[in-house]
């Protein structure tokens, strides 16, 4: 993902030195949000697991980690609160892999409708289409915006893009991930 760009609508986000949190900023460069994840050492593991080797350009990389199933906490500047849950534990099929996020009384949903692709929802709605780019442009994503949306709509929007991003993999692509891990 491309951390240095901003989204067509101007919003950006700035990572944190230690990796910890995630600052989202609005088109005039002013404070809006911050996203917490639950730290990645904290809470239950499952035992005789072993942790996926990763390899050194991923250790290198600053990166925010969600855990799944576990939700992470949105903080507006103007106090407002809101949880943000990517994915569900456990969970292996596509549909199951989808990012929600609740604030302010509304509803927002990421959905994955392939390795590359995803629609974000708002209380049913539909917001956006994102894309994934291929190759050497995985980095890069590409939104389409076929609503209306308002400040608080950007800032979610701006999490899904650059946070979240679109596409996840399938179950028998997990598996087999999961099976080379062994």
């Amino acid at each position: 993902m491309n951390w240095d760009s901003s989204t067509e609508a101007g919003w950006f986000v700035k990572l944190a030195e230690d990796g910890s949190a995630v600052a989202i900023f609005d088109p005039a460069g002013s404070l809006y949000g911050n996203l917490s994840p639950t730290h990645p050492d904290e809470g239950d593991r499952t035992p005789g697991r072993r942790k996926p080797k990763s390899s050194v350009a991923d250790r290198d990389r600053p990166v925010l980690t969600f855990r799944k199933g576990h939700p992470a906490t949105l903080h507006l500047a103007d106090g407002t609160i809101g949880t943000v849950t990517d994915q569900k534990r456990g969970a292996m099929r596509r549909k199951n892999k989808r990012c929600e996020v609740d604030i302010s009384g509304r509803t927002y949903i990421f959905t994955h409708s392939s390795s590359r692709r995803a629609t974000a929802l708002r209380d049913g709605i539909t917001l956006a289409h994102m894309a994934r780019g291929r190759w050497s442009n995985r980095s890069t994503v590409t939104r389409k915006t076929v609503s209306v949306t308002d400040a608080l709509d950007e800032c979610v929007l701006t999490i899904f893009q650059k946070v979240v991003t679109p596409g996840r993999t399938g179950a028998l692509d997990q598996v087999m991930t999961d099976l080379s891990n062994i």
